[in-house]
């Protein structure tokens, strides 16, 4: 899926409630009703045999996806026995309930479901501690001595696996599926879900959060109408995390949870999960999707993904044009459709898609408003950009990536106070990535030159990005100008190494490398010693390296 940076689209979004498409699997002509709102810019809403074809190829991928979900986990009906299970463990069940009261509308059923989450007490959790103690056990005894695998999880890879790939796992989560995850779903969702036997899991996965592995998440919405998260360790053994959700009411913002506790929900609200800041964190998490009701947005959007990764941008933006054509209320498809525009080199066009978004659509889109402003930096409109990242920042009030846009306008405007108040802002953000961290120490050290901090500065930086050619070079210039010279030609050296073979970078850490090597000579009284031409070259050898002597010298060729 072509997905923009800003938004992570695991989504799942159905035919709105002005179409109707026969539920079986063979081709057909839906009969489609458009909203009369839609942009003039739209064009696929003038051809309605090429937005059939398209929500007909959208609805063999749902059926293609159902069957794959089928093999993979449980789904039918309850046995006797599950029910009477089920019967049992439901009539305990005390649910806190959350309305989300978010702009704009979530990507499909938004009537139906109401934009409602649910949280099952910490006085009646859903599994116990020994269950949930015995997973984790199974999981870690899968890996042994090995590192878990990774699986992508927005802007990082997490530690976790599919369910469906570990067989201990696997066999208990079926049947937690139907004695427990899916009555319950039946029960809280009654409008959506007829019975157990309209539900599949598209997928489900087991993460485990560390302070390197658990970094925020970028605010997203899921790969499924139905979603659940589930706690397997106490809270007292990690710190951080939880669930932010876009909307939610009262004072209430992250939803914590304990050990068993299980939260189920509409797919489509906006969420992201905070920073796990100590200790370990488990959880399961899954997807479901609804046999009777295609899901062609999510689809459409997939599809159109699929066109843009096999080079056919015209039909990408034709499958994102339908999506948006099926539900122009919501801000994802925008998104989309404006980062293919963008890619394609049609910038003019991705900017009207994304201003005609956030004015008509959701004008509080954090996602919009970044993609707008991203734009808007490109054109070098910096009154704008500002306006888009501070509106991006009140929806997200932890989007690094905004922060960074604003601290570059500001740098741009010479405005070296409210540049270095957005890179304070960065280093003090929880979850903010390595690679942002160290942008914003080693910049903070450029704008410190010649104070006590500049150096710490320049160490914080290499500490979350050692491999970073910038703050080691940095660093040695730091050194250098304090004239501890044998520091400085470590870092110079160090720099010289991380920068590819014959790059500007590397030219230039050769080369200031040379010149602090004859200032320590210099001070350190060796050049007196020096008596011939072989005596200088070996003493500079000897100082910033062979291989680096070679390399300058090949320079001046």
């Amino acid at each position: 899926m072509v997905i923009h940076s800003k938004l992570l689209l695991l989504i799942l979004i159905a035919v709105s409630s002005t179409l109707y498409v026969s539920a079986s699997a063979d081709t057909v002509r839906p009969s489609v009703s458009l909203s009369s709102k839609l942009p003039g810019w739209l064009t696929v809403q003038n051809d309605r045999e090429l937005l059939s074809d398209l929500m007909n190829q959208a609805r063999q991928r749902h059926h293609e996806a159902i069957q794959k979900a089928r093999a993979s986990y449980f789904h039918g009906p309850a046995t006797e026995l599950s029910k009477k299970e089920s019967e049992k463990s439901l009539e305990s069940q005390i649910l806190d309930e959350y309305e989300v009261h978010a702009n704009g509308k979530i990507p499909d059923f938004d009537t139906e479901l109401e934009r409602r989450l649910f949280v099952t007490n910490e006085e009646t959790p859903l599994f116990s501690e020994q269950e949930c103690q015995d997973v984790v056990a199974k999981a870690e005894s899968h890996f042994g001595d090995q590192p878990w695998s990774r699986l992508p999880s927005g802007q990082y890879d997490v530690a976790g696996f599919w369910i469906r790939d570990v067989p201990s796992v696997h066999e208990w989560f079926n049947k937690m599926l139907q004695e427990r995850l899916f009555p319950l779903l039946v029960k809280k969702f009654p409008h959506f879900v007829p019975d157990m036997t309209d539900l599949c899991v598209d997928n489900a996965y087991v993460f485990k959060y560390t302070p390197e592995t658990g970094r925020r998440t970028d605010v997203h919405t899921d790969s499924g109408c139905l979603s659940f998260t589930i706690s397997l360790n106490k809270n007292d053994e990690y710190q951080g995390g939880g669930t932010w959700f876009e909307g939610l009411e009262g004072d209430t913002e992250v939803i914590e949870m304990n050990i068993g506790q299980c939260t189920v929900r509409p797919g489509g609200v906006k969420h992201c999960g905070h920073a796990i800041k100590e200790g370990t964190r488990y959880i399961i998490g899954g997807f479901c999707m609804s046999n009777s009701k295609v899901e062609y947005v999510r689809m459409l959007l997939g599809l159109g993904s699929e066109y843009f990764s096999k080079g056919d941008v015209e039909k990408s933006k034709q499958a994102f044009e339908a999506a948006i054509a099926l539900n122009p209320d919501f801000d994802g498809s925008y998104s989309n459709l404006a980062d293919v525009l963008t890619k394609s080199g049609e910038r003019k066009k991705a900017r009207e898609v994304l201003e005609y978004c956030l004015k008509e659509v959701n004008p509080q889109s954090g996602e919009i408003a970044y993609s707008l402003g991203a734009n808007y930096l490109e054109n070098k409109d910096y009154e704008k950009v500002k306006t888009c990242m501070l509106l991006a920042l009140e929806s997200d009030d932890s989007d690094v990536d905004a922060m960074e846009a604003l601290a570059e306008v500001y740098a741009v405007q010479k405005d070296a106070d409210a540049e270095a108040k957005w890179y304070h802002r960065i280093v003090e953000t929880p979850g903010a990535s390595d690679t942002a961290l160290c942008k914003a120490y080693c910049n903070l050290g450029v704008m410190s030159e010649g104070m006590e901090e500049e150096i710490e500065y320049y160490i914080k930086a290499i500490e979350y990005r050692p491999d970073r050619f910038a703050p080691r070079y940095s660093l040695g210039c730091a050194y250098a100008t304090k004239k501890e010279y044998e520091q400085a030609i470590q870092h110079f050296r160090h720099a010289a190494g991380l920068a590819e073979d014959n790059s500007e970078e590397q030219q230039q850490a050769l080369q200031t490398l040379y010149r602090v090597a004859s200032l320590h000579l210099q001070a350190s009284g060796a050049m007196a010693s020096i008596t011939s031409q072989a005596d200088a070259v070996q003493k500079f050898m000897e100082v910033i390296g062979k291989e680096n002597y070679e390399r300058l010298a090949s320079l001046k060729r």
